[in-house]
């Protein structure tokens, strides 16, 4: 089996983001460490860029990428005041990014995850929500983050269901074109 440095990093997000359940929610450690674990995702993505991807690097990226996403909920669900619209919205969009990767592994032979560019911005968001927690109200980040991840999922959804062929890389519906 293939390994590359990118998948090792990949890894070793998902691993230490259970470092994360060790610390208090959005304290000075917690965000340090966030941003240490979170930065392994610029650098894989250097790395398979350079050196090139192995053949299940995408899917792992996307992997780890939700692993640390739920160990960041799985700490700061309980830690802040959350109405029931919040988490109802959050669980609605992790229910349709699981039925993606089904359709997604159901028809192309694979989980089907794809980099679009509101993909990426929802991942970005995400990423930079424990910092905006600090600065702003939790209905306006929720709202934020939630907005762009519902669009990034619908896309997600869209593009399983109608795509002639699987294609990681497709930049969006919006952008009609192919990276």
């Amino acid at each position: 089996m293939e390994v590359r440095v990118s998948d090792i990093l990949s890894l070793s997000r998902a691993a230490a983001s259970f470092v994360l359940l060790l610390l208090e929610p959005l304290s000075d450690q917690f965000l340090i460490a966030f941003a240490l674990i979170a930065s392994t995702d610029l650098l894989d993505g250097l790395f398979a860029r350079r050196f090139g991807v192995s053949r299940y690097g995408k899917a792992l990226d996307s992997s780890c990428d939700a692993v640390l996403a739920v160990v960041l909920l799985l700490c700061i669900i309980p830690y802040l005041d959350w109405e029931q619209w919040m988490i109802q919205w959050i669980a609605a969009i992790a229910a349709m990014r699981l039925v993606s990767v089904g359709i997604g592994s159901g028809r192309f032979s694979e989980p089907g995850f794809v980099h679009t560019y509101f993909n990426k911005a929802a991942g970005l968001l995400l990423f930079l929500s424990p910092f905006l927690l600090r600065l702003m109200d939790t209905d306006i980040v929720v709202c934020i983050v939630c907005g762009v991840a519902t669009i990034s999922a619908l896309e997600f959804l869209y593009i399983n269901c109608t795509s002639r062929e699987f294609d990681g890389n497709y930049r969006g519906v919006l952008f009609d074109a192919k990276g």
